[in-house]
Order: structure tokens, then sequence, then C-alpha cells
């Protein structure tokens, strides 16, 4: 109920008139089969009037059947498109610390692995409801000719789904493990293109990557893979054994009995020959429907849905919203998060800080001293979980931090490149990428040209700086640099440190640069230090701050 719940939302038209052919072409493949039964009975002495009908009827079951594909494919297409969609929405809108706890690979996982199955399964469905229709329609004709061998007929089709049930029951636990696996091999495929320079340098590491894990992963995913096959298989031939015992009790028991005419024994043969594809084709269905399910399922796991309208995602602010602040603070904000290494938790804050416009503060900290995290919350991305964040004595709310972020463009130590600048380039910002590429010396190495770059194969000193001139197109009030300099030769670190941070500065921009380089200290207005979570030098004491928010 729940693919064809999205399928009515995706597009109730299609799916309605994909019902209707499906009706239409169970009641023509049921008068074909009295039509045929009829000839029989008649030993095939039939007026022309029975045959144009046999031929009207075969041209339109031919019609609504490809009335019915290509209503299917429609649907299809546009439920995947719509999946691809929300589901793209809703990531972007979920929270960055929910994505992180989940895992990139489990959520890259959902995006390509149970989407691709779940539409699979929105494209099997119409033909699943097809087929029903399609045995309906042979059944009001079975009514017809013998309500009493219909009952029969049931009974067999009821032991067939039982059968199912039963077989299927484990295989559906199979699916379940075979998913979990799965996403352990897309984990380790990306271990093995992201790590391919330490595999290739150390021999007995590659051959422990490939034995231990990628091929004793794929091995168990590949025997479950083939018990699943066979047990649908099982099933699949159990429908069609209760079938062949049925028509097999017409022809060799009911004529003895008496109490059926042949003419009815003959147009049941024939029934029960026939619906023999459609309810093949049902049993088939069945198993991509459970894949469907167990993937259906993961999605809702990894806190996203397919069952609302629309998007889950913020309205976007307008443009130009808070371009201007005066103070920024943060009033006993608190975060917790689990640390491996020391398998416990571990709390940044509580954090007590005032940040004006125009300043330029560097935050420093040992490794682990929470720095990235407290840029995550001082950003926005991070939600905190106790105390409260103020722009210009206003608190942000969760209504209010999606225009809270934009406030910020930020640089992070595990950055991504765009190949194009997204959003950032239209009419008269051709001058300003070029005097830009200069500034940041990459004007020989790299040309942007309707916005794409030319190139984004270069140094991790080299695509931070092309990250750099996305921030200076973003143009925001507070730029967040962490460890932006770290990957930079020591002539343009010199640069960023006494030219292009003084430059933002005197543009009346906050600057936040997370950073070891103490040779540069001086540049900054500010230094403030943190230690296992705690800042140890703010611009104010913690009950001045507490005062001003109060």
């Amino acid at each position: 109920m729940k693919f064809l719940a999205l399928l009515f939302r995706t597009s109730p038209a299609s799916l309605i008139l994909v019902t209707l052919f499906g009706l239409l072409s169970g009641a023509s493949n049921a008068g074909l089969i009295a039509l045929i039964n009829h000839a029989l009975a008649s030993q095939l002495q039939v007026g022309s009037a029975v045959a144009l009908g046999f031929v009207g009827l075969g041209v339109l079951t031919l019609l609504l059947r490809y009335g019915t594909q290509a209503l299917v494919n429609k649907l299809n297409g546009d439920a995947l498109f719509d999946m691809r969609m929300r589901l793209a929405r809703q990531v972007v809108a979920t929270p960055l610390r929910r994505l992180e706890e989940q895992g990139i690979p489990n959520v890259m996982t959902v995006l390509t692995e149970d989407l691709f199955v779940i539409s699979t399964a929105l494209g099997v469905l119409p033909r699943f409801l097809t087929n029903i229709a399609i045995a309906l329609g042979c059944c009001v004709y079975l009514a017809w000719l013998s309500w009493q061998l219909l009952v029969g007929l049931l009974l067999v089709i009821a032991l067939s789904v039982v059968g199912y049930r039963l077989l299927a029951r484990s295989a559906i636990r199979d699916l379940q493990r075979t998913r979990e696996h799965q996403g352990a091999l897309y984990k380790q495929l990306r271990g093995l293109t992201e790590g391919i320079k330490e595999l290739k340098l150390h021999q007995e590491r590659r051959a422990a990557f490939l034995t231990e894990e990628v091929e004793a992963t794929s091995s168990l995913v590949r025997a479950l893979q083939i018990r699943i096959g066979n047990v649908f298989a099982a099933t699949g031939s159990l429908g069609m054994l209760l079938s062949f015992a049925f028509v097999g009790a017409l022809i060799f028991v009911m004529p003895g009995l008496g109490w059926v005419q042949p003419s009815v024994l003959v147009g049941y043969c024939i029934a029960a020959l026939y619906l023999q594809q459609p309810l093949q084709s049902v049993m088939e269905t069945l198993p991509i429907l459970s894949r469907g399910d167990v993937s259906w399922t993961k999605v809702h796991q990894l806190g996203l849905t397919l069952d609302s309208l629309g998007s889950d995602a913020p309205a976007l602010p307008e443009r130009g919203h808070r371009a201007t602040f005066q103070t920024v603070e943060l009033v006993g904000v608190t975060h917790t998060y689990y640390r491996e290494e020391s398998d416990g938790h571990f709390v940044v804050g509580p954090i007590h800080l005032r940040m004006h416009a125009g300043e330029l503060i560097f935050l420093v900290g040992g490794n682990g001293s929470g720095k990235t995290t407290l840029a995550k919350l001082l950003t926005g991305l991070y939600q905190p979980e106790g105390g409260q964040i103020l722009v210009d004595g206003q608190p942000i709310t969760e209504q209010t931090q999606e225009s809270y972020r934009q406030l910020f463009s930020a640089v992070f130590s595990d950055f991504y490149l765009f190949e194009r600048l997204l959003g950032l380039v239209g009419e008269g910002t051709a001058s300003q990428v070029q005097h830009y590429l200069s500034l940041l010396q990459l004007s020989r190495k790299v040309r942007i040209d309707g916005g794409v770059l030319s190139t984004t194969e270069l140094s991790l000193g080299q695509r931070k700086r092309l990250a750099l001139l996305t921030a200076y197109l973003e143009d925001r009030p507070i730029y967040l640099f962490d460890e932006w300099a770290a990957d930079q030769d020591p002539a343009f670190k010199a640069v960023f440190y006494t030219e292009l941070l003084p430059e933002l500065k005197r543009k009346g921009k906050t600057v936040v640069v997370i950073s070891h380089d103490d040779r540069y200290f001086g540049v900054a207005d500010r230094v403030l230090r943190l230690d296992a979570g705690k800042l140890v030098a703010p611009a104010e004491s913690a009950p001045a701050l507490q005062e001003r928010a109060s």
C-alpha cells in the first residue's frame, strides 16, 4: 500500500488510467477466453460475427497492453524523479549532525542502491496491478461458468499465497541482511578508490584489504543473493505445480464425477492455462516488492521519508536577508558527541563569546580540542544542545537558523569543491572572477567559462584557493577558515595572513581563522584558545554575557 500511495501522490491521473486500462484489459481477456471456449464447444463451427468479435477483442487487448505500458513508463519516470528530488532536498534539510552519525556511505547507499530498488518496485507495481485485474476478469467469467469450480481455483491460489509467505519469510530476513552487507561493501569500495595510493604502496595491506574485507563481504552478499533467488524460484515453482495439479484434476478427475459439463471443463482448462502467465508474473513481482519494502525501511531509518508531499526543505531566505549585523553572541552554547578514541562523550562548552562586525579573530587549540565542532556551532551547521546564539540581541530559533547560516561563508578543512560556480556568477562578475584568480595566483592554471571551472585537478593548496574564490564571490558578512593555510606554500601562506585577511577586515568583514600558525597571531584582533572543549580566553566574562542575554 505504501508504494501505491506514493504512485497516487506522484501522478494520480496516470495511476487511475493504468487501473482503468487494467480492468478493461481483464475484461477483454475474459472475453477472448469466452469466445475461444464457445468456438471449441461448437466444434469450431462458428459464424463470422464470432470471428470478428475475436479479432476485435484481440486488437483491443493489444492496444490496452500498449497503452498500459506507456502509462507505466510515464508513471515510473515521474515517481523516480519525484523521489530523487524529494530525497535530495531532505538530505540538504537534514541536520548535519544526524547525517554524520548515520555515516556518509549509508547516505550514499540510500541515494543510489535503495533508490534504484524502490524505483524498480514502483516500476513493476502497475504491471502487478494489471495482472491482478486480468485475473479478476477471468475469475468473473469462470464464476459465470461454475462458481463451485471457481472456489477450487481460488483455493489453489490461496495455497500458493500461503506457500509463498512461508517460504519467503526467510528470504525477506536475508534481504535485510543483504542490505546491511551491501552498505558495508559500498564503504569498502569507497575505501578502495580513496585509499588507492596507500594500497599500491603496501602489498600486505592491499592483500589483506582485498581478501579480508572486499572479498569476504562480497562472498557473503553473493551467498545471500543466491539463497534468496533459490527461495523465490521455489515459490514460483510451487505456484506452477498447484496450477498443473488443478488442470490435471479438471482433465482426469472431474469428467468421471459427471456433475460438470464438458464445455465448462474446457473453459476452465483454457482459463487456468491462460491465467498461468499473469499469476506467474504476480509471483515474480512479489520478490521485487519485498526488496523495495526493505529499501523503503532503510530510507526511513536514515531519518528521511517518502510519505510526505512536497519538499521538507525549509524555504530559502530572500537575497540580502541579514546582509549586515553588529554582534553575534554565543551564550552558554554546548554540544556533546561521542568520540571513539576515548570511548566516551566529549562536551564542547559552555561557550560564551561575542563577535563584532569587522573583527579578525584567531581560534587556536590542540588537536581534538573541539575547534571544528565550535566552528560548526558558530556557523549554524550544528544546533546547540544548550545555550543560545544571538544576532544583535535576537535569539536564533529553529525557524531562523537557515537565515542565520546565510551570514557565513566558510572553507572547512574537509571542503568540497564544486566544478561550477553555482549561484555565484551573473552579469558583470567576469572581471571580478578574473581579479580573484589573479589575486590567488591561479590565472595561469584555471579558466572560468560560463561559470564552469576549466579544471579542479590541482594540488590541495590550489584547490583551497579555488574554494576561497567561491567564498569571495559569496560576499558574506562573516568568513570562517578552518586550517586554510595548512596546505599552502610559505610564500602564499604569508600572502593569506598579511594581505588577504587584513583586506577582508578593511571591507568590514568578520573573519574567524582556525590556525596553528603562531607566527601570524599578531595579525588578529583577538586570539581565542580552546582547551578540552572550553574557551579559555573569551572576549568577555561569562556573567557579563549572561546578563546581556537576559
